[in-house]
């Protein structure tokens, strides 16, 4: 007996074969959207402080805090306040028998991002009422 052999033309068992990877290469990618990226933090609203350090002691500052979202500023330490809160700055004026240390909070939408905020000392007198050299005076914004 004669056994009976199918013979496919070249084209179409390269076609086939080409066919069969295709298939297998939209199967494999079915079920998968590939590495997706992880969610945004949520922003986490509360209070930044401003903080003064200086080896003098320290009666009265005027100092200026940009940023977004400022709102709620209140003096530290029984110190008196005077603030000016318009486009993104805080213009404030603070005065005590000495500040040093935590002399100002402010609310923030998301105080993750305390780093986005800055703070600049335009002028400071000492406890007498002298004016001191703004250079001596350090002010910083922390959590």
């Amino acid at each position: 007996m004669r056994s009976l052999t199918m013979k496919w033309p070249l084209g179409l068992r390269v076609g086939a074969i080409l066919l069969s990877l295709i298939a297998t290469g939209l199967i494999a990618g079915c079920g998968s959207d590939g590495p997706t990226a992880p969610p945004e933090p949520l922003p986490e609203p509360g209070k930044l402080r401003v903080t003064l350090s200086s080896g003098t002691a320290v009666g009265a500052v005027v100092l200026t805090v940009s940023g977004t979202g400022i709102t709620s500023p209140a003096a530290s330490g029984g110190a008196e306040l005077y603030f000016d809160l318009s486009g993104g700055t805080l213009r404030a004026v603070l005065a005590g028998s000495s500040l040093s240390g935590n002399i100002l909070t402010f609310s923030v939408p998301d105080v993750k991002q305390a780093a986005s905020y800055a703070v600049s000392l335009q002028e400071a007198a000492g406890t007498s009422n002298q004016p001191l050299d703004t250079g001596g005076v350090t002010l910083s914004v922390v959590r």
